[in-house]
């Protein structure tokens, strides 16, 4: 990968590294959505950072800091990083004692940001894949660090929330989600700022292969085969699958990262595994759907009602569903707005107005859920299939 928009020789600002859209998104969200929530993580986050000489201890005996001259390549590399992502405090690299997973993190304490290699990782990458490695965990704090620490907050407040052994699934689905986010946005980070797509895609292979020697080249290819086959979403929870890493920061170079990560990293919104902005929009296609249902037979006293029960689903200004629409979701949403609709058939008055009920049913049709509405119509009403269908081509 080249310099791109980020200048001459790789040198990269803070300022040309967008924010990641799902993070921008989520924060934006639970701001408006939860603003106490929000400003008690900050203040607690703040907290969370202070001053800890205990835990630099703990952090002293448990890692060996790369100091002096053997290490002062990759501690230089890191202060020149430090200054492309304009992060202040000092970098200290450390590895871990012990036979521990092959794995990099990064943390601030004491005014620091302290880079912890375990494992063999250093041993097996050379000296780019390296500072590969270590761009990407810098990228995280940088990312951290914005607006105010305002992507620290929201990280520390999902993952604190999905902690809770009480924790809804969205919930728990949103940590998901956001740990992945943000461990591509850091991979992308991590190639523009060293300015070579295969240097990280090498180092990430090695990581998880454990091989002396890969062919980045290869792999690449490889990705692009394994999505050929099968181009679902992500079900890692940590890092996601390594095709899947490859093949995002692959994307950026084709100036697609945006539908390839939203493909790969998020997916369609499945009632199966909603994660917080998912609920939120699928809240207001229900809106849409039952808007779209009351206009074909009227507000009448079972629909008054109905609204009267459900008040989230009366949303001022929700939008009629254009033709079709809810063919293009996954089937647990096509089948939930197909059910909403039936709601909709067996409010009071409804079902014994054939007409009204035939007008239902079209819309269904319409919409895209016609075979769904059958099922479930039938279902309920002691009809077969056919016999629901029958009514909406006027046959009953």
């Amino acid at each position: 990968m080249g310099t791109g928009e980020f200048g001459e020789s790789g040198r990269v600002g803070v300022a040309a590294l967008p924010t990641p859209a799902y993070h921008d998104a989520l924060a934006a969200h639970l701001q408006s959505t939860e603003p106490e929530l929000w400003r008690w993580f900050e203040e607690s986050s703040a907290v969370a950072q202070r001053q800890d000489d205990s835990s630099e201890i703990e952090l002293l005996k448990s890692a060996y800091r790369l100091d002096g001259g053997m290490h002062e390549v990759l501690v230089g590399y890191a202060a020149m990083l430090a200054d492309r992502f304009e992060i202040s405090e000092p970098i200290v690299l450390y590895q871990e004692l012990g036979d521990g997973h092959r794995n990099a993190r990064v943390f601030r304490l004491n005014r620091q940001v302290h880079v912890v290699f375990s494992g063999d990782l250093l041993d097996l990458l050379s000296v780019d894949e390296q500072h590969a490695v270590l761009a990407h965990e810098l990228a995280h704090m940088s990312l951290w660090q914005r607006e105010s620490d305002r992507y620290f907050v929201l990280d520390h407040l999902v993952h604190r929330l999905a902690s809770d052994p009480l924790a809804a699934d969205a919930v728990i689905e949103t940590a998901r989600r956001l740990r992945l986010h943000t461990e591509v946005w850091a991979d992308a980070a991590s190639a523009e700022v060293i300015g070579s797509l295969q240097t990280v895609v090498s180092a990430v292979v090695k990581i998880n292969a454990g091989l002396r020697h890969v062919d980045p080249e290869a792999y690449l290819r490889q990705a692009a085969q394994v999505l050929e086959l099968d181009s679902s979403a992500s079900e890692a929870w940590s890092h996601p699958e390594l095709h899947i890493r490859v093949a995002c920061i692959e994307a950026r170079s084709r100036d697609v990262s945006a539908a390839v990560i939203s493909q790969l990293v998020s997916g369609p919104d499945d009632l199966e595994r909603l994660d917080i902005l998912g609920q939120a929009r699928i809240q207001q296609l229900a809106a849409r759907v039952v808007k779209s249902g009351s206009q074909v037979i009227g507000v009448n006293d079972g629909v008054e009602a109905y609204f009267r029960s459900y008040p989230e689903l009366a949303i001022d200004g929700a939008l009629r569903l254009e033709d079709g629409e809810m063919a293009a979701y996954e089937p647990s949403i096509r089948w939930m707005a197909a059910a909403l609709l039936v709601d909709l058939a067996l409010t009071d008055g409804v079902t014994e107005n054939l007409d009204e009920l035939r007008s239902l049913s079209a819309e269904a049709l319409r919409q895209g859920t016609g075979v769904e509405f059958d099922k479930i119509l039938a279902s309920a009403t002691d009809r077969t299939p056919a016999e629901a269908a029958r009514i909406r081509g006027g046959q009953v």
